[in-house]
């Protein structure tokens, strides 16, 4: 029978409760803030970030893990008598720590070929609740007896129809951060415009520029209308330190169709450093399966 360990690292938001509730492995990434060396979810929380971002002089920055984590991830995994280990992780275009996991995968092999861990990586190009809800919902899979075939094809299934919108109420941050230009952002403060973002094939790309705080959410909400699958309703929400444009897009949802989200979320590091620390977002399974899937190892 096999025993399968579900892997992940700290990007995609999971929290430590969510972590243990599901018994998802989360390997917690590196960050330096004020020149001082944490780690996420461990020295800081998402609302420790919040506050730090809205008072800081110098950014926070994030590292990814190295091969040596991965390494010693997988063989404490061995050791517990794990038969199967799927790892989904951040975004390979935007963090070397994919490669680190591949990297690890082959020296945990090369260091003993006779080793009976199947070791399965999937590439996530995503963020956030992005990989860690349909990472979520494999778990259930895994709970109900699915093998680690079943559940990698149904993530890179998920990954194809993945659809992940988020919004920043502000343009300091990615402005600050290098994201988008100094001119770019001045003009969309002084126009008042809030970015929509989204993901394709690993890339953030603008879905839509909304003038006005009060049309953010209704944004939002128009893209889970128009695609959500009609047969897979539910989505989840990502908030930042203020949870009010998330509890409108929750009623809005609620109203249109019945659901409630699955998990409300706060955004961690990884987007907060970028976006900043006020951002709302949506995630959930679209109807078309248009987006590339990340590749598997």
């Amino acid at each position: 029978m096999e025993n399968i360990l579900l892997m992940t690292d700290s990007a995609c938001d999971l929290s430590p409760e969510e972590e243990a509730r599901y018994g998802i492995r989360v390997l917690n990434l590196p960050i330096t803030v004020d020149g001082r060396p944490c780690i996420d979810r461990v020295d800081v929380t998402p609302d420790q970030m919040y506050e730090i971002l809205n008072t800081c002089t110098e950014l926070p920055t994030t590292a990814h893990l190295n091969m040596l984590d991965f390494l010693d991830a997988f063989e404490a995994a061995e050791r517990e008598g794990y038969t199967h280990l799927i790892y989904m992780g951040l975004n390979s275009h935007g963090s070397a720590t994919f490669s680190a996991a591949a990297m690890g995968k082959q020296f945990f092999f090369e260091k003993n070929p006779e080793r009976m861990l199947s070791i399965t990586l999937i590439d996530s190009l995503s963020y956030s609740y992005g990989y860690g809800y349909p990472l979520v919902l494999a778990a259930g899979l895994r709970d109900t007896g699915k093998s680690a075939a079943e559940i990698t094809d149904f993530l890179c299934d998920f990954m194809r129809h993945r659809e992940l919108y988020f919004a920043m109420y502000t343009l300091q941050f990615a402005k600050r951060s290098g994201r988008i230009g100094a001119a770019a952002g001045f003009v969309g403060e002084v126009l008042g415009l809030k970015p929509v973002m989204a993901f394709e094939g690993g890339e953030n790309v603008t879905a839509a520029k909304v003038r006005g705080e009060k049309n953010v959410v209704p944004k939002l909400f128009e893209y889970y209308k128009e695609n959500h699958d009609p047969a897979c309703p539910n989505f989840v929400l990502l908030r930042g330190e203020d949870p009010a444009p998330a509890e409108e897009l929750a009623r809005l949802v609620e109203a249109y169709n019945g659901q409630k989200p699955d998990l409300v979320g706060k955004m961690g590091v990884c987007v907060a450093i970028n976006a900043g620390p006020r951002i709302v977002g949506i995630s959930f399974r679209g109807k078309e399966a248009d987006h590339a899937c990340g590749e598997v190892r």
